[in-house]
């Protein structure tokens, strides 16, 4: 099935992909299972009021998403297709859309609401233009903290179960409906149950680690210019059509919080100035990467008495890339006037809203999220130098230590990438049970040798096709072992113990040298970019390698080719066709501007379907 994505979904991911963290702090608990699901209004297309009590006696899934929430959008099929097949068991499905814009809302449902008949549209009143956008039932009332988020509420009213994020494969959602009492096949539910313990592990885990290392309020840096360097200047087009630059706010503390199409944080801007007016701070809501028809949009919505300055970035949007681009001559030119390159460079862009701080005399503060900004700018301002009243002290005075940007890693030597027509080296790992198992071991076979990382997306996002080749050759001798490098031990295991039934034809070891320099994948193998295959024969020979992963290449098939392994005519001649594809994307690959990465410690980062020019260099993965 199609998925049919909003407008903006695609600036979304991109931003998604390069977010920086937005410093969540501690929030009431989302609500889970036995509690009651609490009422609220929302609204159809067609302005019809809709509540969680319209539909007593039924099981309701409250499915919060918005229209620029990818993984919201990419989730509808799954959703749609649970809702069909369980309407005549009293199952009825509330998408209401939330952190969103009524207008944004029915212009996705309009274009691709038919698609989903079995779910029933709604928009939450409390949107983003709102004076009581904070109001929102997704956060006040089930506080929610990212979204998808699903609830499953059974007719007595109570909930069964959370389910946030969605991914392929996932069947959470059908264990929380079988907890209702909807009959669901015990296979699928059971299934379910085990990605639902594995992710409540998860959670716990990165509790206690948050726990035990609270996140700031603040971060000492804002893209790549760090506290105490001097803010780049940009230049905005106010409200009156007039050209303003942050460098004309001299003399005052600066907050701009950017944003793009309606997702500008004007309620919060408004909030700060009215707050710290009396220490001179000037707030601005900086519009960027958005043309001038939604700027003209927001301007006509503005209150008369508003206190902070509106502006747009005359940049507009950021042109797009085609499939397998990394850089064009549009976006290079569009990078040397947009506001936002200022602060962030190559492909990189901020999570949207973000805020940062700047001095009176023009220097960076840092930047901050929208939670705890009462703390970040009791902090901020302090640094700079402001005496500020007792009420705006920060009830926790940072140090010094937390205004250094953090300390970059030490870049691990370049290592050469062991090639085909060599013995593969042999070297021992665990699996999820504590048993080792060693290459070795599985002479005779032919082995797909694949090193992943559970941090690493492009690893993850290929494990399904990694589970059809090894369905579709297991008869012929290929087994797959899944060696996951560079990673955590505790993180192995958790994402292990909830995807075992989702690939019941792959071997999944962990290296336990973690992220160590002498992890096997790169002092044996030299890889340093995962995903990377190694197709080893019968003899323990290394015949192919395949790196990277584009969802609907046969690359590898081909390479099992290489080891003897019978592959159709028709799969060779698309293989064939792929490498050719990559070919070409690499060529363009190698005249763009190189991007430097940003991976978990140990150097690794998710390879690119092309080859990079250099070792390491690659997209980020957070």
């Amino acid at each position: 099935m199609n998925r049919p994505l909003a407008p903006r979904a695609l600036r979304v991911l991109l931003s998604a992909a390069f977010a920086l963290p937005l410093f969540a702090q501690d929030e009431p608990k989302l609500l889970g299972k036995g509690d009651k699901a609490p009422d609220f209004v929302s609204t159809t297309i067609d302005g019809k009021e809709v509540r969680i009590s319209d539909y007593a006696g039924k099981v309701v899934v409250i499915d919060f998403w918005a229209t620029w929430c990818g993984p919201c959008i990419a989730s509808f099929p799954h959703v749609q297709e649970v809702a069909k097949a369980h309407a005549a068991h009293d199952v009825v499905v509330l998408a209401v859309c939330t952190s969103d814009s009524r207008s944004k809302f029915e212009e996705w449902v309009k274009q691709n609401g038919a698609t989903y008949p079995n779910l029933v549209f709604t928009c939450d009143p409390n949107d983003r233009s709102s004076k009581t956008f904070d109001q929102r039932a997704s956060q006040a009332l089930y506080h929610v903290q990212g979204i998808p988020t699903k609830f499953v509420v059974g007719k007595d009213g109570v909930i069964t179960m959370a389910v946030v994020g969605h991914s392929d494969g996932d069947v959470r959602f059908e264990a929380a409906l079988a907890r209702a009492g909807v009959p669901v096949e015990a296979s699928v539910a059971s299934r379910g149950e085990e990605q639902a313990a594995a992710a409540q592990k998860r959670d716990e885990a990165e509790q206690k680690r948050r726990a035990a290392n609270p996140p700031p309020s603040f971060y000492p840096q804002f893209g790549s210019i760090a506290h105490g360097q001097d803010a780049p200047d940009f230049s905005l087009v106010g409200a009156d059509g007039a050209e303003f630059s942050l460098s004309s706010m001299r003399g005052k503390p600066v907050v701009v919080g950017f944003g793009w199409g309606d997702v500008v944080p004007l309620a919060l801007l408004e909030e700060i100035q009215s707050a710290y007016a009396s220490y001179g701070v000037q707030c601005v809501a900086a519009q960027v990467m958005t043309d001038r028809k939604e700027f003209d949009a927001l301007v006509a919505k503005l209150e008369a008495d508003r206190k902070i300055a509106v502006g747009w970035d005359k940049a507009g949007p950021m042109p797009p890339l085609k499939e397998g681009e990394f850089d064009n001559d549009a976006r290079k030119e569009w990078g040397k006037v947009a506001a936002i390159r200022r602060y962030y460079q190559g492909n990189m862009v901020p999570a949207m809203p973000a805020m940062m701080a700047v001095s009176a005399d023009g220097k960076l503060l840092g930047g901050f999220g929208a939670k705890n900004w009462k703390e970040a700018m009791g902090n901020l301002l302090l640094k700079a130098g402001v005496k500020l009243a007792p009420e705006h002290m920060p009830k926790v005075v940072a140090g010094p230590e937390a205004f250094q940007p953090p300390k970059a890693r030490a870049a691990e030597a370049k290592v050469e990438m062991l090639q085909p027509g060599v013995m593969a080296p042999d070297f021992a790992m665990t699996m999820r049970d504590g048993k080792q198992i060693k290459l070795s071991d599985l002479r005779g076979k032919i082995v797909v040798l694949d090193f992943w990382a559970t941090w690493c997306g492009p690893c993850v996002a290929a494990m399904p096709h990694v589970q059809e080749i090894a369905d579709r050759y297991k008869d012929q001798g290929v087994v797959v072992l899944a060696s996951c490098t560079s990673d955590e031990r505790a993180k192995f295991d958790a994402w292990v113990d909830g995807k075992t039934q989702d690939y019941p034809d792959v071997m999944f070891a962990f290296d336990p040298l973690e992220k160590s320099a002498d992890r096997a994948s790169r002092k044996l193998y030299g890889v340093s970019g995962i995903p990377q295959q190694f197709v080893i024969d019968k003899d323990g020979k290394v015949v192919a390698e395949v790196g990277g992963y584009k969802k609907g290449e046969v690359l590898l098939d081909a390479a099992l080719a290489k080891a003897g392994v019978k592959v159709d005519a028709a799969t060779l001649e698309q293989a064939a066709k792929d490498q050719a594809s990559r070919d070409a994307a690499r060529g363009e690959r190698k005249a763009a501007i190189p991007m430097k990465p940003m991976a978990p410690a140990g150097g690794m980062v998710p390879a690119t379907p092309m080859k990079p020019a250099a070792p390491g260099d690659g997209s980020k993965k957070q």
